[in-house]
């Protein structure tokens, strides 16, 4: 049986948003955070983890969360099958080009392959101008600095 102390010892926050998360079932989170049943039954009768939980939810609901839960939810999921996409790049029963092409994959994922994701912070700065027949593709542009009089 655990103290109030060691109850409120866990995190209420991560554990209320992975639960709002609803990517992995109940039982696989209070696993992850070593809770038992007991422990759980106390936690979640706790009013200030309830308001939190509801606060939560709520937030990972919203519309304007759209974009960020999808996100979210595909790297999640991605991240969790990546072991599997691993282990059978070495499998000899799968056919050669569909290793390589996992191989290709994983080295995307880890911008191994010399192209940056979208967001990584990449110092590039690329202007496409589609002018009639006329296609010119500018990068790396300098800086035009100067005053408005």
């Amino acid at each position: 049986m655990t103290t109030d102390a060691e109850i409120f010892a866990v995190d209420f926050a991560t554990l209320a948003r992975e639960i709002a998360m609803d990517i992995f079932p109940l039982a696989q989170i209070l696993e992850l955070h070593k809770l038992d049943d007991v422990e759980w039954a106390r936690i979640s009768e706790n009013r200030r983890f309830q308001t939190m939980l509801e606060q939560m939810v709520t937030d990972w609901n919203s519309a304007a969360n759209t974009r960020q839960r999808v996100k979210i939810k595909a790297a999640t999921g991605l991240e969790s099958v990546l072991e599997t996409y691993i282990a059978e790049i070495l499998d000899t029963g799968i056919p050669l080009t569909q290793r390589v092409e996992a191989g290709k994959f994983l080295a995307r994922l880890g911008e191994l392959d010399g192209n940056l994701i979208e967001g990584g912070g990449a110092d590039r700065f690329s202007i496409t101008l589609n002018i009639g027949a006329m296609h010119k593709q500018l990068e790396d542009l300098k800086v035009i600095e100067g005053e408005l009089a």
